[in-house]
């Protein structure tokens, strides 16, 4: 039903046409068709915005370890990614598929920062595997930092930091985490193999296993003065999937 107001402005609905009042002005629309959802769309819709929701635990349990030095755009790019390794598993049902069920191992090498990418700034092959008693083991091979590594002008240390990430996603509380700190020295000729075992994590837990380099320059006063920015932030998921 329409109304006419005292300055001759039609509001409400006359058959498929909608009037309303906008600034003064009368508009005219189209109704707008009335979507009826199927099971399938619902469960769908229903899977994204989980999804939302579990990307958006795990960037704030990540704060610490990326300190919001990722590009504009890398919210958007994580949940996509992640929306998109849960569609993957095709053999679980839409609205029953989550990060504790489901193959996440497509999240690998995601790049948190797009203006440096961790895979271009570190030319060796970080390797991850799981151990009977439910631990991390993190192998980084041998390698020249000379020739396998990038590093700014007039830099040459680093740090390779490695966290491990572990949640059930029931809050903040129930998260568990570990990480380790490999020192780089840009004119050391050969690195030797480091292997690092995490702490026993609890089963069924969801990890996100995320390396990163840190750059500094060495100062006698304040030991180390780290120049990682927006720009220059290196950091990508090694390892995803359930425990």
């Amino acid at each position: 039903m329409a109304r006419l107001n005292s300055k001759n402005i039609i509001s409400g609905l006359v058959g498929n046409l909608v009037f309303r009042n906008l600034d003064g002005k009368q508009i005219i629309q189209s109704r707008p068709n009335h979507v009826k959802q199927t099971k399938a769309t619902k469960a769908s819709s229903n899977e994204f915005s989980q999804c939302s929701s579990w990307t958006k635990s795990i960037r704030i349990g990540l704060h610490p370890f990326l300190v919001g030095l990722t590009d504009s755009y890398m919210y958007r790019r994580f949940n996509g990614q992640f929306y998109n390794a849960l569609l993957s598993n095709t053999n679980i049902l839409k609205g029953q598929r989550n990060p504790l069920n489901a193959n996440m191992s497509d999240l690998v090498g995601f790049e948190f920062n797009n203006h440096s990418l961790f895979a271009q700034y570190f030319l060796p092959t970080i390797t991850t595997s799981t151990t009977a008693q439910h631990q991390i083991t993190v192998t980084i091979p041998n390698f020249d930092p000379n020739t396998e590594m990038l590093f700014p002008d007039a830099v040459t240390n680093a740090e390779l930091l490695v966290y491990i990430y572990a949640t059930n996603f029931e809050g903040h509380s129930v998260v568990i985490d570990d990480y380790f700190v490999l020192p780089i020295d840009k004119k050391t000729p050969q690195l030797s193999p480091t292997t690092f075992n995490s702490i026993v994590l609890p089963e069924d837990y969801f990890v996100l296993v995320s390396a990163k380099l840190l750059y500094y320059t060495n100062n006698k006063f304040t030991v180390k003065n780290y120049c990682n920015n927006k720009a220059l932030n290196p950091a990508m998921v090694v390892w995803a999937n359930k425990i």
